[in-house]
């Protein structure tokens, strides 16, 4: 299978998981396959297998046996998850991630 667009993942992963207001944290790893993190608060409340088991059944519906080929890990945070201070930053500091 030929691998996928961070577009075409991004449209997938918005469409078939009902994502709310989205942030996508791309990368393409040397295989090919799109790696990342999903941020979204659609994810609230969910655990962490359970975000698991829908990210990789909306993948396998849209892409087929082939989906493991395409994508590699991809975690899946709520806002305020992503954006929580990590040990030793700074009091107040605003922590800035890389978006592709």
């Amino acid at each position: 299978m030929a691998s996928a667009s961070t577009t075409k993942l991004k449209t997938v992963l918005t469409r078939r998981l009902r994502l709310r207001d989205p942030e996508f944290h791309l990368e393409r790893l040397s295989g090919g396959k799109l790696s990342g993190n999903i941020v979204s608060d659609t994810f609230r409340g969910v655990d962490d297998v359970e975000r698991q088991r829908r990210i990789w059944d909306a993948l396998d519906e849209e892409f087929g046996d082939g989906s493991r080929e395409v994508v590699g890990t991809l975690l899946a945070y709520t806002k305020g998850e992503w954006h929580v201070p990590l040990e030793g930053d700074p009091p107040g500091m605003k922590r800035q991630r890389k978006t592709k």
